[in-house]
């Protein structure tokens, strides 16, 4: 039993050491194939291609994200800019919804006085006429250039008659540049 034993042993040893031998043979030639076969220069070109088009594909890559990364930093320097157009613009359109009317001429000698007038018959609801606007229920901003403030009263109520029913309800030297504006602390009379 132990001889039959033994021969088993030996031929399995036989046997994988025949595989084995078998096995890297066919690896020796099949790698001796692909080395100096026609196909071998082939397969080596195919892999030199790829492998410079894949490194090419890795520098367009990184130069279209260093791409995307400006233009994302120029977006946002563009959402900055309109953000601050337009708030500069509702500011503007703020002004500009306060009409300024304007009395005399800007000319040396003279000195800008702020006045503020109504239509007493308009703010009173009593109708008036159709020649005065509606607006002037409330008061107006108005300009008015003269030498003085007594020539000023003077030139609104030229303007401004109180025969139609307008009145000068406030008139006060207009701020230089750069200082707080008086007509924010104007108060009806």
């Amino acid at each position: 039993m132990a001889i039959r034993f033994v021969e088993s042993m030996l031929l399995t040893g036989f046997m994988s050491l025949l595989g084995f031998a078998i096995g890297r043979l066919v690896g020796v030639v099949v790698q001796h194939m692909v080395e100096h076969g026609v196909e071998s220069e082939t397969i080596r070109a195919s892999i030199a291609t790829r492998a410079k088009i894949e490194r090419g594909l890795d520098a367009r890559i990184r130069g279209l994200r260093a791409e995307m990364a400006k233009v994302d930093r120029e977006i946002k320097e563009m959402v900055r800019k309109r953000i601050a157009f337009d708030q500069a613009t509702k500011e503007q359109l703020a002004i500009a919804d306060r009409i300024m009317r304007v009395v005399g001429d800007q000319v040396a000698g003279r000195t800008a006085f702020l006045g503020l007038v109504f239509n007493k018959y308009i703010a009173a609801g009593s109708g008036g006429n159709s020649v005065v606007d509606a607006a002037w229920a409330t008061a107006q901003e108005v300009e008015v250039w003269a030498p003085g403030i007594a020539e000023a009263r003077i030139e609104l109520e030229k303007r401004y008659p109180p025969s139609f029913g307008f009145t000068v309800s406030s008139l006060v030297s207009a701020p230089k540049p750069g200082t707080p504006d008086p007509a924010a602390d104007f108060a009806l009379d």
